[in-house]
């Protein structure tokens, strides 16, 4: 007599293994990506960073537009992850498309009202 869990059996182990699957390239996905940004993040998230970008380009400023549209962020605002990752934003940007452009990269900024720190690349 065939056992009644035999195609249920079949289903859950299906479903499990898929489950498996997605977790395991979720995890190779991070970890062998070559990426190191990681980032602590907590719910809700607590930071406030006021920053201004400035950058210019063999010595000539680009304006607030100009930056906006080089980086994909506004050339100064309020940023609510943290100051790394914005740092890590521009130095990606001047690591690949940017070089040979001699471009200077200059970030002020001020984590939830503390003193203003400044980055910059050159």
């Amino acid at each position: 007599m065939p056992s009644p869990w035999r195609g249920r059996l079949s289903w859950t182990a299906l479903i499990a293994a898929t489950i498996l699957l997605v977790q395991v390239g979720a995890v190779a996905y991070v970890h062998i990506s070559g990426s190191n940004e990681r980032y602590l993040a907590w719910a809700p998230n607590d930071y406030a960073v006021v920053y201004t970008i400035s950058t210019s380009v063999r010595g000539h400023a680009l304006t607030p537009e100009q930056v906006e549209e080089r980086y994909d962020v506004p050339a100064h605002g309020l940023w609510e992850y943290p100051p790394q990752q914005l740092i890590d934003i521009l130095s990606r940007y001047e690591g690949t498309y940017g070089v040979g452009q001699h471009a200077v990269v200059t970030l002020r900024y001020s984590l939830d009202g503390h003193p203003e720190r400044i980055w910059r690349r050159t």
